[in-house]
């Protein structure tokens, strides 16, 4: 396939040098990187995993939610910025950016409830939506047609150089010191960048300092150029919002209803526009809706689709590893090969925490410190054999063993996987049984056994007689402490997991590696034609995943997979970069997020809905990998259509 494009040369040209300001952007975008994907790579296991290691507690569900709607408007923003940033430089905007997350990704560690998460996590998107057309717009000004494609193959290592560092350090510091630190470290990356920025960057714009500078209307105006004018944008956007937010504010049915309803007004209200008199001198809301470059809009709206698949490496594949792999043919090999303390990091367990949530749940099964306080206040207690006659099963004093305990194994091996331990329900039941149980008597504290500070509270804030509260105490056998703790070192020591960012990671890692070498072997191809290759083999590595279960044949679909983002990612910004005029290149570049935007908020509403009904609900994850994969591989077919029908028969993308 060939696109008008790409200039054809009988002599190949030798490649331009990069200027120091191409080697500056590069850093500043490895610091941005370890800032976002020290928090990004482990925001599912942050807003899914349990409360009590640390982590937010919401539901898959409200996992897609945030991450749909806050990435979409992160890169819906850039196109507003980046032709901002043409205009008044390149060096402010990049103040501006950092001044912004530097706060933001501090405070997004401080919130905890839904509503303030997403407003904290609202500022990082700004914040990197202001940085985003900047750093590529400065690539793409530090480049010409001999290096641009060397040149964006360098740019999307580096991405990578910080998409690989910074989830190791996350995961690092979430279990060593708290997922507090995660955070605070994003921030500290950010605050790095004013260093690069003020001492080494040279401003590669000529408008801002032009005694013939745009006017803002003449700005917003080269926006509406390209894709359309405001009240198309407002009647797509309110659509896109509706998706965000569907089948949880609103039900999937009455998105459809009231998207069709919206449409249709939309287009009644224009017939009616259409026939004004003076349209130009109008407001914009009082003209009718506008279709800039209709090539460019679907060639954005058709690589969305990969987007939608990409997403769901850090999406889903996170939440799918910790729920579904089993990783310790990992923990094996990296015992074998690098010794016993790589494999204690590679994965680790904080065992203080997973200790915590034994004794937790061990204390909630103690048949039950709310049925006890009942019985005993109703009468029905009997303390000889600690049991309650009107509810049978409970614990019995049978020599210090537990007898007739309904576990409830499932719901808490699941939890156990936010703690990185992942062994058989049958498992759980034999150790927990094995536990020898000492009284927690009120008159001798020290050995009261290992009572939570929930249970402690409980107790003595029951309506009880000191003495009633002693039968109570006396009933109760829970084992010590030191005895749980023992349990929670031999389930680290047995069963530890791989930290599901590491094994994620190897997508960036593997880009580190290979992403040079890739761009030069595609450098002198056709980007479209590139860019299908890489997407079918994309497709394949996330569609691999429905029926890979364990560790390394994980890594291997992550690595055929990052093999196909090498191949399409940077070919789809060089196009772009390209085809931009040389005074709008960052406001074009500014339009190339949109299709990830797109990609945002359809992968994470897909991911979110698809996860909580196939993979968690009906346990058949491997359908939910094969419709990404799907969706891949239709993506390809459409960019071929694409290239034949539309491009071919234009010639061009304007």
């Amino acid at each position: 396939m060939n696109v008008s494009t790409t200039t054809d040369t009988a002599v190949p040209r030798k490649r331009s040098p990069f200027k120091r300001s191409f080697w500056v952007a590069n850093t500043m975008e490895i610091f941005e990187r370890l800032a976002w994907y020290g928090f990004f790579a482990v925001s599912t296991l942050y807003i899914t995993g349990s409360r009590s290691e640390g982590a937010l507690g919401f539901s898959s569900e409200e996992r897609g939610i945030l991450q749909a709607i806050v990435p979409f408007i992160l890169y819906m923003l850039p196109v507003v910025f980046g032709a901002l940033a043409d205009r008044f430089g390149y060096k402010k905007t990049f103040i501006i950016a950092y001044s912004v997350m530097v706060p933001a990704y501090y405070l997004l560690g401080q919130f905890t409830t839904f509503g303030t998460f997403f407003m904290a996590f609202l500022f990082v998107a700004v914040g990197a939506a202001i940085f985003k057309p900047v750093v590529v717009g400065t690539v793409a000004r530090t480049t010409d047609e001999t290096n641009s494609s060397m040149g964006f193959g360098i740019f999307y290592m580096m991405v990578n150089v910080g998409g690989f560092i910074g989830p190791v350090v996350a995961g690092f510091v979430r279990v060593r010191y708290g997922w507090d630190f995660v955070f605070i470290a994003s921030a500290f990356w950010i605050a790095c960048n004013f260093i690069w920025l003020l001492l080494f960057y040279k401003e590669p714009t000529t408008e801002s300092s032009s005694t013939e500078k745009r006017t803002l209307g003449q700005v917003f105006g080269g926006i509406v150029e390209v894709l359309g004018n405001g009240r198309f944008f407002l009647m797509v956007f309110a659509i896109f919002m509706l998706i965000a937010v569907s089948g949880q504010l609103v039900s999937w049915n009455a998105m459809l209803v009231i998207s069709i309803i919206w449409l249709l007004f939309n287009i009644l209200i224009d017939k009616v526009l259409k026939k004004a008199k003076n349209l130009e001198s109008k407001p914009w809301f009082l003209k009718p809706m506008k279709l800039g470059n209709w090539k460019f809009a679907l060639y954005l709206l058709i690589l969305s689709g990969f987007w939608t698949s990409f997403n769901q490496i850090f999406l889903t594949m996170p939440e799918y590893i910790r729920d579904y792999v089993e990783t310790k043919d990992m923990v094996h090999t990296a015992r074998n090969w690098f010794g016993e303390n790589f494999a204690r990091e590679l994965a680790a367990v904080n065992e203080d925490l997973l200790a915590e949530e034994i004794g937790i749940y061990v204390v909630a099964k103690s048949n039950t410190v709310d049925e006890r306080l009942e019985a005993v206040k109703n009468g029905s207690w009997t303390l000889a054999a600690d049991t309650i006659a009107t509810n049978d099963p409970a614990w019995t004093r049978n020599g210090g063993k537990q007898s007739n305990i309904d576990w409830e194994l499932k719901s808490f091996r699941r939890h156990l996987f936010d703690f990185k331990v992942r062994l058989s329900e049958e498992a759980i039941k034999q150790d927990l049984e094995s536990l020898p149980l000492t009284p927690a008597g009120m008159s001798n504290s020290e050995n009261s056994g290992y009572m939570s500070d929930k249970l402690k509270t409980k107790m003595n804030s029951a309506t009880l007689t000191p003495e009633q509260k002693e039968i109570v105490y006396a009933g109760l056998m829970l084992p010590s402490e030191a005895d749980v703790k023992a349990l929670s070192h031999h389930w680290a020591e047995n069963y530890r997991q791989v930290n599901p960012e590491y094994i994620i990671n190897v997508d960036a890692g593997a880009i580190v590696v290979f992403q040079v070498l890739v761009s030069w072997a595609i450098g002198f191809f056709p980007p479209l034609s590139v860019m299908v290759v890489g997407i079918i083999v994309s497709s394949i590595g996330i569609g691999m995943s429905a029926w890979l279960f364990t560790g390394w044949l994980i890594v291997l679909a992550i690595t055929i997979f990052a093999f196909g983002e090498m191949i399409a990612s940077p070919k789809s910004q060089e196009y772009v970069g390209r085809i931009a005029p040389q005074q709008k290149v960052a406001m074009y570049m500014g339009f190339y997020f949109w299709t990830v935007a797109l990609g945002n908020i359809f992968g994470g509403r897909l991911s979110g809905e698809l996860y909580g009904s196939l993979a968690r609900d009906a346990g058949r994850p491997d359908l939910m990998w094969i419709i990404f994969g799907v969706l891949g591989l239709l993506t390809a077919v459409l960019l071929i259509v694409y290239d034949k029908v539309v491009i071919g028969k234009g010639g061009k993308m304007e």
